[in-house]
């Protein structure tokens, strides 16, 4: 590949069309990155504004302009004209003019430079008589344009951008012939390892350096600052984990991967496509693999490790195949023809040990390269096999089943373990931060979730650094508003000077108003025309430049934005979010609630009212949620600074019965997929603790329907540290069931079962009871009576059905909700249908009969309490049987099994055994929402109290003929 030629473009114009000006700048950025490489050619553009230098001359500012522009020797003046003229100089009627005639006397001695001369002729009506007569010199240069010359005119900024983007591209291709990408002819390799270790050391210099927020966030940093301590790529790059990419209906559980096993050990995959969301690092990862291969010299075989990193936004493929365009990458970086020729050589050039690095496959400008970069890479993979591929991309749009022979993996959220070490690398020998810090990440779980992404996460340590308050990054609102002020501010540069107020100002409206409007189109990518379109109606030019100018800048002053397709997008969609949270402090509250029925305004919702500084505010807003969107309502209570239970807990009072909060958690559960998955569990686990710890909910149908919904999402209610755990206090469960156990007035007492085989179920009578089924059993305990009223009085959930009988009589009217719950309580649980009837047919050793004492009903009535139908309550649970003089104890000891109260178990309805369990477990799957009931009551008949017989009711179902009694396994 020839070395590329330098064409100079000389830039002449009077002061009245800056904004043409940054059009050519940018119109000659784009076609050096996106044609010029084609043609082994790069424009060099210069302007007396940004090359000249102070200093006097005899001919005046001219004569010290002229050396410097070199006109005679440039390759193309393109001259610009509006409605002045310019400043007359000693040779002509003004500069412009002046470099004009320059250029034209060199074109007719050498036909050098190539003139491209444009005229503005937007509507202007001069207002003085000085502004008349540059005008009319304008006019006058034109109609006297020389004849060998061509102009053109435009209008407006967009139509000269195009004719100026044609214009050098025809250029290009009249004065230029396409370069025709080729493997060089068998280049020798003998240059070899000196001359690929002087190119490498060149790319560990280049990959050495993290950018946490922007281009130039680590330079200037005193040694002693996080910024700069995480600016060296060997001590700031968090090492990631990766994990294979799973389908979304593949529940495969996959082991995470580590770096250094993925891509430095000799024997793995060759190519990887990976995935990450915006901040998940996938750039720091792919720039540190670059060093991190640039360092390590040789492979086992001897060879050198050439790494290649490309970013894949200005790809064209176009006639081009993938590797020519690896080729023109190679001669960017290469520092003299012989590095090229040595990387480029038939041996090494996409062979082992050659590794192509390309980052941001998302990221594509160019339409019809986006199209096709899939099967081009997949191309790529088959030509050149060895050489290993690594590219990254977000999430969106990506196929794996486009992308064969490429292992697909994704990144995975930090680690606590991860967090804790990056903690430490940015506060150094301050420990007290880091504790500080790390306490705070697990006080705030979603903070803590926020902080598993490493963009947020270094976020969220800039800020405590630079404010020293973990109360300014406890909430989210707060995090968001505290870090992009400072960043705004650029206060991690100490070589600039603050920017002023008006400046910070005029940016964040800049921000906030087009955050609200592409947020109203949902649409993430802010396209560069629409932007610079809709600046102009918010930005003073004088103040703050163009729109594009503006956003270039807090990208790269700031890491806030990234270059996306042809426009912008935030780095993180929460960012996004928070702007336009931000904008709507403006707007009234009607118009906040309004659009809280749209599902796409959630985040941005809660957000909004952790913005709000007044407490009517607040008030207002989650009364005004609570009537559209009650889910909501719920979550913005966690963003705000006031109690949660301040804001619900009247809501909640104003309704009368627990029909509105079973909805709210159906609600709940409905609206999770609005929630970013990353945030989910930690966001439902604390809106339920709202409604059921802060608001003290004491319904348990309700708690259970929330327990169950936690259960959904892979949470663990139960144990230490889950919500149920502390709603019911579960932590001192042993010791409220020894209190209870010490006072006989309980009649609290357990039974041992012994474990052991029998056959459940019965085939002589209804079909609900067969087939009949071995079941083996473990040992468990049984309370000897059911829960009575003077035990059930101490539990302080559910409600109290008003006939008890006395203290020692059994609890009865209570729903399965308030007996599960209550045995919870107390350490215990309900028995399953099958501890049940073993337990009521006494046991190992048992008959399979129909009571425990055999078949014959005659002889039910001395051992149960049965067959009144006039009796309107249970009788006591260690009330004697006047037939016997003894309690109506089985085998076990367990009195009453038969008759007295039916007793509430653990499984769910099912309408025979088929499919049943036979582990003795409690049989709980199933469509079915009803529970099971065993053992028959005072009231009914002898063939309802039978050991196998079975029954079932809503679990919220009431009755003043249902009890329940506990089991627990040791």
């Amino acid at each position: 590949m020839k070395t590329k030629t330098i064409l100079r473009i000389v830039l002449s114009s009077p002061s009245d069309v800056e904004p043409e000006h940054k059009i050519v700048a940018r119109v000659v950025d784009e076609i050096n990155r996106d044609i010029a490489e084609h043609y082994h050619a790069r424009f060099e553009l210069i302007h007396w504004k940004t090359d000249a230098y102070p200093g006097f001359n005899v001919e005046g500012p001219q004569g010290l302009i002229d050396p410097i522009l070199n006109i005679e020797n440039a390759d193309i003046l393109i001259g610009l004209f509006w409605k002045r003229f310019g400043t007359p100089t000693t040779k002509a009627g003004s500069g412009t003019e002046h470099e004009f005639l320059t250029a034209l006397k060199s074109w007719r001695e050498r036909k050098q430079p190539q003139i491209m001369m444009y005229f503005k002729e937007k509507e202007f009506l001069p207002k003085t008589v000085a502004e008349a007569e540059q005008y009319a010199l304008v006019l006058q240069f034109k109609e006297e344009f020389p004849s060998e010359g061509l102009y053109w005119t435009f209008k407006e900024d967009d139509q000269f951008e195009r004719l100026l983007r044609h214009h050098l591209a025809q250029y290009l291709k009249t004065e230029f012939k396409a370069a025709q990408h080729a493997l060089p002819a068998e280049a020798p390799a003998t240059e070899g390892k000196a001359v690929i270790r002087a190119h490498c050391e060149t790319l560990k210099a280049r990959f050495s350096t993290i950018n946490l927020f922007g281009d130039k966030s680590g330079d200037a940093q005193p040694a002693a600052s996080g910024i700069a301590r995480m600016g060296d790529v060997a001590t700031g790059f968090v090492p990631l984990f990766l994990k294979e990419w799973l389908a979304e209906n593949d529940t495969r559980q996959t082991t995470p991967l580590q770096i250094e096993e993925l891509f430095f050990n000799q024997k793995t995959a060759f190519h990887y496509l990976i995935r990450g969301l915006p901040g998940s690092g996938k750039t720091t990862l792919l720039r540190y693999l670059a060093y991190r291969f640039a360092c390590q010299g040789t492979t086992n075989d001897g060879k050198e490790v050439i790494p290649v990193y490309m970013r894949c936004k200005a790809m064209r493929l176009d006639q081009n195949q993938l590797e020519n365009l690896v080729l023109e990458q190679i001669n960017d970086d290469c520092a003299s023809r012989k590095q090229y020729l040595a990387l480029t050589c038939s041996e090494r050039f996409l062979e082992t040990p050659m590794i192509l690095l390309l980052d941001g496959l998302d990221e594509i400008e160019h339409p019809p390269t986006s199209e096709i970069i899939g099967q081009e890479l997949v191309r790529l993979r088959k030509k050149f096999p060895r050489c290993k591929l690594i590219v990254t991309s977000r999430p969106i749009g990506l196929k794996r089943e486009e992308f064969p022979g490429f292992q697909p993996l994704d990144l995975l959220p930090l680690t606590d373990e991860i967090i804790r070490d990056y903690l430490i690398k940015w506060f150094g020998d301050n420990s007290d931060s880091v504790n500080k810090l790390q306490k705070m990440l697990e006080q705030k779980p979603r903070i803590g979730t926020l902080a598993r992404n490493p963009f947020l996460l270094s976020m969220i340590c800039f800020t405590y650094e630079q404010g020293g308050d973990t109360a300014l990054i406890e909430r989210r609102s707060d995090l968001y508003a505290t870090c992009t002020r400072y960043l705004l501010e650029r206060r991690y540069d100490p070589e600039h000077s603050p920017c002023t107020e008006q400046d910070y100002e005029q940016t964040l409206k800049l921000l906030k108003d087009l955050s609200w409007r592409f947020f109203l189109w949902q649409e993430a990518h802010f396209p560069v025309d629409q932007v610079n379109v809709l600046g102009k109606q918010l930005l003073k030019a004088d103040l703050i430049g163009e729109t594009e100018d503006c956003l270039d800048q807090v990208q790269r002053q700031t890491g806030l934005l990234q270059r996306a397709k042809e426009g912008f997008t935030f780095v993180h969609r929460s960012l996004w979010e928070y702007f336009t949270a931000l904008s709507l402090l403006d707007k009234k509250a009607g118009f906040v609630i309004r659009h809280a029925a749209n599902p796409d305004w959630e985040e941005v919702v809660r957000l909004y009212a952790g913005l709000l500084p007044e407490e009517d505010d607040i008030v207002a807003l989650v009364a005004g949620l609570w009537n559209i969107n009650r889910p909501l309502a719920l979550r913005v209570t966690t963003e705000v600074h006031l109690p949660a239970v301040k804001l619900i807990k009247p809501l909640i009072k104003a309704e009368e019965d627990n029909q509105s909060r079973l909805l709210l958690i159906d609600s709940l559960e409905q609206s999770l997929p609005l929630i970013d998955e990353s945030q989910r569990r930690e966001l439902l686990n604390e809106t339920l603790s709202i409604l059921l710890v802060d608001c003290e909910e004491r319904d348990c149908e309700v708690i259970y329907h929330a327990e169950q919904l936690l259960r959904k999402q892979h949470l663990q209610p139960l144990e230490p540290g889950g919500l149920i755990h502390r709603l019911f206090d579960l932590e001192h469960a042993a010791a409220r069931q020894k209190k209870l156990l010490d006072d006989a007035e309980n009649c609290f007492q357990w039974i041992k079962v012994s474990g052991g085989t029998f056959l459940m179920g019965d085939e002589k009578h209804g079909d609900e009871e067969k087939p009949a089924h071995k079941v083996k059993l473990d040992t468990f305990y049984m309370t000897k009576h059911p829960v009575t009223n003077r035990l059930l009085a101490s539990f302080p959930f559910g409600n109290k059905y008003p006939n008890y009988g006395g203290e020692t009589h059994p609890a009865i009217g209570n729903t399965w909700y308030e007996a599960y719950y209550c045995a919870i309580w107390l350490g215990a649980r309900l028995p399953a249908e099958a501890e049940w009837e073993f337990a009521a047919r006494g046991g190992r050793g048992g008959k399979h009969t129909q009571y425990y004492f055999g078949d014959d009903a005659n002889d039910l009535p001395d051992h149960a309490w049965f067959g009144d139908v006039e009796r309107r309550v249970a009788h006591a649970v260690d009330e004697r049987n006047p037939r016997t003089g003894k309690e109506n104890l089985n085998p076990l000891g367990l009195a009453n099994m038969h008759g007295n109260v039916w007793e509430w178990c653990q499984d769910t309805w099912h309408g025979n055994y088929e499919g049943a369990p036979s582990n003795g477990s409690a049989w709980e799957t199933g469509e079915s929402s009803y529970r099971v009931l065993r053992g028959g009551c005072w009231s009914n008949y002898a063939q309802y109290c039978r050991s196998a017989r079975r029954n079932n009711r809503h679990p919220d179902y009431r009755s003043y003929v249902f009890g329940f009694r506990l089991v627990f396994v040791p």
